[in-house]
C-alpha cells in the first residue's frame, strides 16, 4: 500500500471521527435539562398563576385536595395565597392575598408586571384581571379591563403588547370556546377586543407559545357527544400558527394550519418553554391513552416522553423519556434567570406535588 493511500485512508478516519463528534455535539444540545428547585411548602396545587416581577419568582392560588383523594370523598379547596422564592433558595408565603381563591385562569409576565386572568373556585368562572407588581418589600395590585366572558381553562401568552387568549370555558360543565381575545397593554383602557379564531374545534386546556412574534396553539380537549347519554373527553391534535397584523390601528390577524402533533395532549404546561436549538418543549399534559381511564384510584400517571417542535423547521422531534420527575399536567411555565420553570401541578387525578423545576 502506498504511502499516499495511507494518508488519504488516515485523512478518512479523521473525517469520520470529526463528524461524529459534531454529530454528537448537536444531539446533545436537543436534550433539554431538567434540574429540582426548592419544593413549594405543603403537597402542591393544580392551576396556579406564576410569573416574575422585579427579577423575584412568585406562583399564587391553586386547588387541591387538603383531606381526602376526589374517590375517596374529599373536597376540592381553592386557594389565595401568594409565595415568592426569596433569594432563589426558599419559597415563603408572603402576606398579600389573592381577591378571592383562584385556580385554573392564566397569567403572564410583563414589565415586571405579573398579570392573572380568569380562573375559577367552586362556584364562578371569573372574568376579572389583576396586575401584581413587587416594589422590594411588598406586592402592588391593580386592575385591568374584565375580560368580555368569565373564563377558565383557556390558555394565552404576551404577544409583543398584545396578551392573547384562546379557548376556555365559561362554566365547568360547558363546552370549550372557539373564541380568541386580545388586551393591547400599551392602550389597556380599550378593552378586550375579539380577534379572528382558529380554523380548528372549540377546546380548552390548549397550550401556546411564542416564536419570533407569531403565537402558536396547540392540542387541548373538547367534548365528543355521541347518540347515547354518554360523553367522553377528546384530545385535539392539531397545532396552529396567529400572524399577528395591524390594521388602521386595529389588531387583527391570520391563522395557519401546522403539521398534527405526534399524539395530542391536554393541560400540558403553559405558556410553552423555548430552547433556540429544537424549538417549543412539551413536558407532560394528558394525551388520548391516559385520557381513556375512567378510574382515577387506578390511574397510571401521565407520560414521561419530552418532544419538541421547531416552527422553523416544521418538524417534531422526540428528545428523551424523562424518568427523574413525575410528569404533570395543569401548571404554569415562566421563564426566570435563563431557564424555564415548571411549578407543582398535578402527577395524576386528585394528587398533586409541591416539587418545581428548572429547564434549560
Amino acid at each position: 500500500m502506498t504511502r499516499c493511500r495511507l494518508s488519504l485512508i488516515w485523512l478518512y478516519f479523521i473525517f469520520i471521527a470529526f463528524n461524529t463528534t459534531i454529530a454528537m455535539k448537536t444531539f446533545s444540545q436537543r436534550k433539554p435539562v431538567f434540574n429540582p428547585l426548592s419544593s413549594l411548602p405543603g403537597n402542591g396545587w393544580a392551576g396556579m398563576f406564576a410569573g416574575v416581577s422585579n427579577g423575584s419568582l412568585f406562583c399564587m392560588g391553586g386547588a387541591n385536595f387538603p383531606d381526602k383523594k376526589p374517590w375517596e370523598g374529599g373536597a376540592k379547596k381553592w386557594y389565595d395565597d401568594i409565595y415568592m422564592l426569596e433569594n432563589g433558595r426558599e419559597w415563603v408565603k408572603l402576606k398579600e392575598k389573592l381577591p378571592r381563591p383562584l385556580a385554573y385562569g392564566l397569567s403572564v409576565s410583563y414589565h415586571d408586571e405579573i398579570i392573572i386572568i380568569g380562573g375559577s373556585d367552586d362556584a364562578l368562572h371569573y372574568a376579572s384581571v389583576t396586575g401584581f407588581y413587587w416594589n422590594g418589600g411588598a406586592l402592588r395590585t391593580r386592575e385591568y379591563p374584565d375580560l368580555p366572558v368569565g373564563l377558565a381553562n383557556m390558555t394565552g401568552a404576551v404577544l409583543g403588547d398584545l396578551i392573547i387568549v384562546a379557548g376556555g370555558n365559561q362554566s365547568p360543565s360547558a363546552m370549550g370556546e372557539h373564541t380568541c381575545y386580545g388586551l393591547d397593554l400599551k392602550n389597556s383602557g380599550q378593552g378586550w377586543i375579539t380577534l379572528p379564531a382558529w380554523p380548528g374545534r372549540e377546546r380548552i386546556l390548549a397550550v401556546c407559545g411564542v416564536w419570533n412574534d407569531r403565537f402558536y396553539l396547540f392540542g387541548g380537549e373538547t367534548t365528543l357527544v355521541r347518540a347515547d347519554p354518554e360523553s367522553e373527553r377528546y384530545i385535539l391534535e392539531d397545532a396552529y400558527c396567529f400572524i399577528l397584523r395591524k390594521t388602521n390601528g386595529l389588531w387583527t390577524g391570520t391563522w395557519e394550519k401546522l403539521p398534527d402533533m405526534p399524539k395530542g395532549i391536554s393541560a400540558g404546561a403553559s405558556p410553552l418553554p423555548i430552547l433556540e436549538d429544537i424549538g417549543f418543549v412539551f413536558w407532560g399534559g394528558v394525551d388520548a391513552v391516559a385520557a381513556l381511564y375512567k378510574q382515577p384510584s387506578s390511574h397510571p400517571g401521565f407520560s414521561n416522553d419530552v418532544l419538541s417542535y421547531h416552527p422553523e423547521k416544521r418538524s417534531w422531534t422526540f428528545t428523551q423519556k424523562l424518568t427523574d420527575a413525575r410528569p404533570r399536567v395543569t401548571l404554569p411555565v415562566v421563564n426566570w434567570n435563563g431557564k424555564w420553570i415548571y411549578i407543582s401541578g398535578e402527577t395524576a387525578p386528585g394528587v398533586r406535588t409541591p416539587s418545581v423545576y428548572a429547564m434549560q
